[in-house]
This record gives structure tokens, sequence and C-alpha cells, in this order.
């Protein structure tokens, strides 16, 4: 099962319609090689699998989806094995159990234990759309079709688990914030004395008034200095189950400090910024207010500008159209909300911000490096950097080579460019590129048009 469409027919699959009607299954498995848990949320929130939740998942899903295959008797004919095994990569390569479920194997192999609650959104995508199995499959393994009370089954549990797969954001004042602490971290936010040379503020590349960043490319640090990477929006991000590209920061406390002691962004310590900080009468007062002492800090610093940063929460009208008026959205945006549900972009864009939830690769359906570095399919040209690497900079595992946090969409009309290299300026066209380097599709343009729609009701 796989948050896309389907996967496509095969050569594996038109041998075996010729080969016979009669599809008994050998007990032929591939090699298993060395599995790791990976990093899909922070804290990896679990949940133990039901029985009859796991029979499903281990019985329609785990032959195309992980290296415990079942290869039916036609795999040892010429060729065919090869080519079976090509079109079960493919199915591993969109979603793979053995990295995304938490399995167990036992004298009986494989057996499906737990699971991240945030992998739920990716398996009701595509109950939802009825793309998994795919048709070409169901021919070959009709005894593998999702029957209605398997749907139901994982629906339900789903549901009960988590909710609904989109959530409304909070009104910010319910959020219970210290405002003494606010009030201190929105001077801090402001603040260019957090750099070495009084020249950058946090909003510097986080501007309130252009969606929570700065609409360039790359940012612009102390000394002119520029990155490789485009700042994501500081709007919601205490939704981001971790913060930077690469997920590098726990929490936005840990955030906050980054960048101060950054050499390319701000340049200087606490000890600097303290000493500057502590000269400043007004200042002081406004952390006597917050903490009750004059004495400054960095944790306190870090503490009151993720404090200020927990606040900025954006309500929209999509949110009263969640709870259920369904005038706060136009007749376009309500048709983009379904195609954006159809196509299933909820798999990664779920929660209250939709996205922030898990670490995707960028270019699962084509390599977004390679056309990239040619300058093809409308993508500018430009050359592979470190950044480019993602999570894997932080853990060193290849396999999260090419993995980004999934960005959050509230305010995304006003939060561009787009992507991770900042390579797409226009909505519209951010929509085509995910829709064919994630998903495998090449989506029309009424579609993207209404997509995008929707997009802005955010």
């Amino acid at each position: 099962m796989n948050g896309l469409n389907s996967i496509k027919l095969g050569p594996a699959t038109l041998i075996a319609l010729i080969l016979s009607p009669v599809l008994a299954a050998a007990s032929v498995k591939t090699e298993e090689p060395v599995v790791t848990k990976p990093v899909l949320a922070a804290p990896v929130k679990r949940t133990k699998v039901p029985a009859k939740v796991a029979t499903i998942l281990k019985t329609k899903c785990a032959d195309c989806h992980s290296y415990g295959t079942k290869f039916p008797w036609y795999a040892d004919f010429p060729i065919a094995r090869d080519l079976i095994q090509h079109d079960i990569e493919e199915g591993r390569r969109y979603f793979n159990m053995e990295t995304e479920i938490f399995l167990k194997r036992d004298k009986n192999g494989l057996k499906i234990d737990e699971i991240p609650v945030n992998t739920l959104n990716r398996i009701e995508g595509v109950v939802h759309a009825n793309s998994m199995p795919p048709i070409q499959y169901l021919v070959m393994h009709w005894d593998h079709a999702l029957t209605a009370k398997d749907k139901q089954v994982l629906l339900a549990w789903i549901r009960n688990l988590r909710g609904d797969i989109v959530s409304p954001l909070p009104n910010p004042e319910t959020l219970g914030l210290d405002a003494n602490k606010v009030a201190l971290g929105n001077k801090l936010f402001h603040d260019t004395r957090l750099s070495a040379n009084d020249s950058i503020s946090c909003a510097s590349c986080h501007d309130l008034a252009k969606g929570g960043t700065d609409q360039s490319q790359f940012s612009t640090g102390i000394n002119s200095n520029k990155g490789h990477i485009n700042s994501p929006t500081v709007y919601n991000s205490v939704y981001n189950f971790k913060q930077f590209w690469d997920g590098r920061a726990d929490d936005l406390i840990a955030q906050a400090a980054g960048p101060v002691h950054n050499p390319i962004e701000m340049g200087s310590n606490w000890d600097e910024v303290i000493k500057k900080l502590s000269a400043d009468p007004e200042m002081i007062k406004l952390f006597e207010a917050a903490y009750a002492t004059k004495d400054i800090d960095g944790d306190k610093i870090a503490e009151a500008i993720a404090t200020f940063e927990k606040s900025l929460v954006t309500p929209s009208r999509f949110d009263k159209y969640l709870k259920g008026d369904s005038a706060a959205l136009s007749s376009d945006e309500k048709k983009g909300y379904a195609l954006f549900k159809q196509h299933n972009c909820t798999s990664c864009h779920a929660g209250a911000a939709l996205g922030g939830q898990s670490f995707e690769k960028m270019g699962v359906a084509r390599d977004y490096f390679v056309d990239r570095a040619g300058g093809v399919n409308g993508l500018t040209k430009l050359a592979k950097a470190k950044e480019d690497n993602g999570r894997y900079n932080v853990t060193q595992r290849d396999s999260d080579r090419y993995k980004f946090k999934v960005p959050l969409l509230r305010k995304v009309a006003s939060s561009y460019p787009y992507m991770h290299d900042g390579n797409v300026t226009s909505l519209e066209e951010a929509v085509r590129i995910m829709a064919e380097y994630q998903l495998g599709k090449k989506l029309n343009q009424e579609d993207i048009r209404l997509i995008a729609k929707f997009l802005r009701a955010l």
C-alpha cells in the first residue's frame, strides 16, 4: 500500500497473464536486509496493531511492500523472476513496510507488531482512494483485494486512533501561553543584537509580513553570507514534529538557538548576545516580567523566542469549514480540497498545519536532482549542495538521503519560493512539480488550478 495512484502495469504482470490464469503462490522469499527503525516522527508515537488489522496488512500488502514476498509458481520461468522482482521493487520504492512500519519476524515469517501513528495517513489515503492494490495486480491475485469489511476495519481503527486526517487550528488565545514571555520573545525575535554585527534578526529570514519567510530562494546572513537552503515559514511552526528541513532541532527552543551560533547566519554566541542585552534597561524589565529575575541567559532567550513562535498560529476560513461552516469556502475551493484528498496529498500533508509530521524523500517517482541539475521540466538549473542530502546530514543513514521534513501548507500562498531549494516560485507550478515527482502523476491544468485555489484559502 502506498500514497500513490497505482503501480504501472509491468512486464512481469504481462508474462503472468500469458503463462497461466492459475496463480498459486510458492513460499519463496527474497533476501532479508538489515532493517533499522527509521526516524519518521519524533518523538515517535507508536501504537499496537490489532490482530485483525495486522492480518489485513500482512496478507493484502506485504507481498509488494516488504522483503517478505511470496512469489507465484511461475516466477521460476526464465526472465519472469527478474521482471516480477522489478515490479515489486517499484512497490517498495513508494511504500516499504520494512522501513515505515515497525516489523518483527518469528518462525512463521513477518509479524506486524506496532506502527508509527503518522504512517496511518498514508494507509488511510489509499484505502479511501481505492488505489491499492492496483487493478492489474488483482488480475493475478484476486484474493488480495481489500474487501468492504477490510476497509471498514482499517478506517475505523485509524479514525479511532488519530481522528480526522486534517484538523482545525486552534485560536492563538486558547493556547495558554505566558503573555510576558510572548512579549519578550517578540522583542527578541526582531532584535538584530542577536547577530555579531547587529545586522540580522530572526525576522530578517522569517519576516511576518512575508508569510514568515523572506520570500528569497536562499537567505542572506551576516556579512552577506548566503546559504543553500530555503527558509521555511515560522508561522504554525509549533506543529512541526522537528525543526529545520533536516530535523536537526527537536523543538522550537533548540531551533531558536541554532541561527545565533551559525557562522553564516548570525555568527554570534550567547556570551556576546547577553552582554549587549544586559546593557539595555528596557530588555532587563522585559526579562524580569517574564522570569522574575534580571539575570539574562541563553536558555531564557531561546525559550522566550520559542514561546513567541508558538503564538504564531494562523486559523483561516478553512478552519471554519472544518468546523461545519460550509459557506466558509467557495465552490472552487471545495473542489480543490476534494482533489487534494483524492490525489492523496493528505498522506503527507496532514494534521492541523497540513504537514510537518514526517520526513519524505524528494523525488519518489522521478529523480528531482537529476532534472534540476539539467534545468529540465521547468526547474532552474542548480548544482547539488550538501544541504540537498537532507535528513542524511543528521543521521548519516543512506536511507535518509534526500529526505526532508514535509513543509507546512498554512499560509503557503505567501511563503514562496517553494521546496527546500526554493526552486519554484509559483504555487501552481509547485502543485505540478510535487504531483510529478512525489505522486508520479501529471495533473491537468484544471486540477492544478483548483488545488492551488484551495491552498490559497489556508
